[in-house]
C-alpha cells in the first residue's frame, strides 16, 4: 500500500513542479538547441536544477561536465548548456525512478523494484557522464584518423608555391562532403578566423584549444614554429610529422579493428549455442523416447 502511496506522491509532485516550469522557463527552453533526448521532463528538471542550485551544490562533478562538454561541443555550446545537460540527468533518473516505482506497485508492493529506481538515480548520471567520455573518444579518433590527410594536403600545396593561409583554405574547400566531421568543422571555423584577418598564431592557438587532442597541439606547434622561417626546412618539418602522424593513424586504425572484432564474440557465441541446441535437440528428443 506504501508503494502506491509514493507513487502517486511522485506523480503528483512531477505534475506540479512540471506546469511551473513549463510556465516559467518556456521561452528559454525553446530557444535552447541542446539536443535533448528526454524532452518532456524538461520543465520538471530545469526547475530543480534553477531553484536547488544543484551545480553549485556539486562543484567538483559540475567542473568535469563542464570540461567534457567544453571537450566534445566547444566553449560556446559548454558555456550555456552544462545547466541543460544537468536537467538532462535529472530527466532520465526521474523517469526510472517512476517506471520502477509503477512496476512496483503492479508487481503487488514489491520494494526490490523501488529499491532498484533508488539505485537508477545514482547510476543513471554516472552513466551518462561516462558516455561522454565515450563520445570524446570517438570524436579523438576520428580527428586522428583525419589529421593526416590534412597535413598531407597542405604539405603538397605548400611545396606546389601556395600560401600556408591558402593551402589552409584549399584544404578545407576541397572536401566539402567532410564539412560536418569533428577535425573538418574546426577547420572551417579556422578558415572563418583568417578570412576575417585574424592573426595566424590567434587562429592556430584557438584551433589547437578548441580540438584539445596532443597531435594537433603537436601540428600547430610545428606550424607556427616553422611558418616565419618558410622555405624547405618548413616543408621537412611538415613531412617529418606527417609520418608520425600517419603511425599514430595506424594504430587508430588497429585499435578500432579490435574493438570491432570484440563486438563480433557475442554473436558469434549466441550463434553457436543456437545451432547446438538445433543440431542436439533431436537426439535428446529420441533418447527420451
Amino acid at each position: 500500500m506504501w508503494i502506491t502511496i509514493v507513487f502517486i506522491s511522485e506523480v503528483l509532485s512531477c505534475l506540479i513542479i512540471y506546469f511551473y516550469g513549463n510556465r516559467t522557463y518556456a521561452t528559454l527552453l525553446k530557444d535552447h538547441d541542446y539536443p535533448f533526448q528526454m524532452k518532456l521532463l524538461l520543465p520538471f528538471s530545469y526547475v530543480l536544477v534553477d531553484k536547488l542550485q544543484l551545480m553549485d551544490k556539486m562543484p567538483d562533478f559540475t567542473a568535469r561536465i563542464h570540461y567534457k562538454l567544453l571537450t566534445l561541443y566547444g566553449r560556446s555550446f559548454a558555456t550555456f548548456n552544462s545547466k541543460m545537460f544537468f536537467a538532462e540527468l535529472l530527466s532520465a533518473s526521474t523517469f526510472c525512478l517512476l517506471i520502477c516505482t509503477l512496476l512496483s506497485v503492479l508487481a503487488g508492493g514489491d520494494s526490490t523494484l523501488f529499491a532498484l529506481g533508488m539505485l537508477a538515480i545514482l547510476a543513471v548520471p554516472a552513466l551518462m557522464a561516462r558516455d561522454l567520455d565515450t563520445k570524446i573518444r570517438k570524436k579523438q579518433q576520428l580527428m586522428i584518423l583525419e589529421l593526416p590527410e590534412v597535413l598531407s594536403t597542405i604539405v603538397l600545396l605548400v611545396n606546389a608555391g601556395e600560401t600556408v593561409n591558402r593551402a589552409w583554405v584549399h584544404c578545407v574547400n576541397a572536401r566539402p562532403h567532410k564539412a560536418h566531421t569533428p577535425l573538418y568543422k574546426e577547420l572551417a571555423q579556422a578558415v572563418h578566423e583568417l578570412e576575417m584577418n585574424i592573426s595566424f598564431s590567434k587562429v592556430m592557438d584557438d584551433f589547437s584549444k578548441r580540438c584539445a587532442l596532443h597531435e594537433v597541439s603537436l601540428f600547430t606547434s610545428t606550424l607556427m614554429l616553422n611558418y616565419k622561417r618558410g622555405g624547405s626546412d618548413f616543408v621537412i618539418a611538415l613531412q617529418s610529422l606527417s609520418l608520425d602522424l600517419w603511425q599514430r593513424r595506424k594504430s587508430v586504425s588497429r585499435t578500432l579493428g579490435e574493438e570491432a572484432s570484440s563486438k563480433l564474440v557475442f554473436p558469434m557465441v549466441l550463434i553457436f549455442i543456437v545451432v547446438m541446441v538445433i543440431v542436439a535437440a533431436p537426439a535428446l528428443l529420441i533418447m527420451n523416447q
